[in-house]
């Protein structure tokens, strides 16, 4: 819907604001299954890029609400088994004004590793810029989680399956010795 287009609703017409638009939008992504960040556009050191918005959906994946998010940057998400090149990828395509797509292990807020699948791209500015990135993200642990034991099932020995679920065994262990 465009600003201004006219709107039917239960036999009525009516113009929608441009006011009414952005609320609307705002309840769409709320409600998404999926999870939605957006951050700033500085991709350079350890203060950027930060966080704007994120949706319920993300809250979900990570266990994290916006209290803890305020201020920081997507980087609170990683930890020990991050692919360090996925992410040096993920910023050669931002630059390149080319969308990512990949997957890597990212932490929830207990520190619980999962499976995270995600998108990324810029909205641009009326100049051309860009003024936002949008990761849209999902949780792939259980769909992965069958992947890997399909693998294993064909090769016991299968290293990337066999690192998969090191990955889960170790959060497990540590969580009963702590």
């Amino acid at each position: 819907m465009i600003d201004g287009e006219v709107a039917r609703a239960r036999g009525r017409t009516h113009r929608m604001t441009p006011m009414q638009l952005k609320f609307d939008w705002l309840i769409v992504l709320e409600n998404l299954h999926r999870g939605i960040m957006v951050t700033d556009v500085n991709l350079d050191g350890p203060a950027g890029p930060r966080i704007i918005y994120v949706n319920r959906g993300w809250m979900k994946i990570t266990g994290y609400d916006r209290a803890d998010i305020s201020g920081k940057t997507p980087r609170l998400l990683q930890g020990k088994h991050t692919d360090r090149n996925l992410l040096r990828t993920l910023k050669a395509k931002l630059l390149n004004r080319e969308v990512f797509h990949g997957q890597t292990w990212n932490y929830r807020k207990s520190g619980q590793p999962f499976r995270m699948n995600w998108y990324c791209y810029a909205i641009y500015g009326d100049h051309g810029k860009p003024i936002y990135y949008v990761a849209e993200q999902e949780d792939a642990t259980e769909l992965e989680t069958l992947r890997m034991k399909q693998r294993l099932l064909l090769n016991p020995l299968d290293p990337d399956a066999n690192k998969f679920f090191a990955v889960l065994a170790e959060y497990k262990s540590a969580r009963k010795e702590g």
